[in-house]
């Protein structure tokens, strides 16, 4: 991404809302004009005094607010997110950023893969794709480790109540006890529902280890590597040990 193309400006948060017991939804309104971004890419977002950290945009562009999913990791912006930050509080924003965002010229069926709050690109993309053309074929699997680290699941069944060709499918990887939702690690729920890639794009965000466990999956049923679009979420230890390397 061009330094020239990237924004930097203060927002108003607007809206928190509790979506797990570790993951907390803002909103934050831009002071003018909306941020000019592509489906599935995120800003830098820096609270109070703390180092800016990444998260990726859920809304879909050409909304008025943009939307975050933040989880608690402990320490640093994260654990103020969720914690502490209040409405009304100045959020610094710098975006956009990164490549792993809706192609365009792409018309063809999109597997759109999450885990944990790496659910708020895909969301982006999904909602972005389906207004675009309501009948897409879409399918978004959600992984998450067990049935209370799930949300959004009545937002993404409505949709696929009124988008005939969407699906959304959540796989908990460890239920705690009789569940509705498919259990297991979900690459292999994807491989083991979806037997041809033919003309589509998959699109993944989340923990480092389920999306390269999910792409080598998808590489070796035939996806090419130029129709796969990632984006793992790094702990900011982790990031730190990426940059000592």
């Amino acid at each position: 991404m061009n330094d020239a193309m990237v924004h930097r400006f203060a927002c108003r948060v607007v809206h928190l809302e509790k979506a797990t017991h570790d993951i907390r939804i803002l909103r934050l309104e831009p002071p003018g004009e909306r941020l000019a971004f592509r489906a599935g890419q995120y800003a830098k977002l820096g609270f109070a005094a703390l180092p800016p950290r990444d998260y990726s945009m859920a809304n879909p562009p050409d909304e008025p607010l943009l939307e975050f999913h933040i989880r608690d990791v402990g320490d640093g912006a994260s654990r103020y997110a969720v914690r502490q930050l209040l409405r009304g509080e100045t959020v610094a924003v710098s975006g956009p950023l990164g490549d792993a965002h809706l192609r365009d010229e792409h018309a063809g069926p999109i597997v759109a893969i999450a885990g944990g709050s790496g659910l708020a690109p895909m969301k982006a993309i999904v909602e972005t794709a389906l207004r675009r053309d309501p009948l897409r074929a879409i399918d978004l699997y959600f992984g998450v480790r067990s049935d209370r680290d799930l949300y959004l699941a009545e937002h993404f069944g409505q949709l696929a109540s009124v988008h005939p060709r969407f699906r959304f499918v959540p796989v908990v990887a460890e239920p705690g006890g009789p569940s509705p939702w498919r259990s297991g690690l979900v690459g292999d729920a994807v491989v083991a529902d979806i037997k041809d890639f033919t003309h589509s794009k998959a699109y993944l965000a989340g923990p480092p280890p389920m999306v390269e466990a999910t792409v080598a999956l998808l590489r070796a049923r035939g996806l090419a590597a130029a129709d796969i679009h990632a984006d793992p979420f790094y702990s900011e230890e982790e990031n730190r040990r990426r940059r000592e390397l």
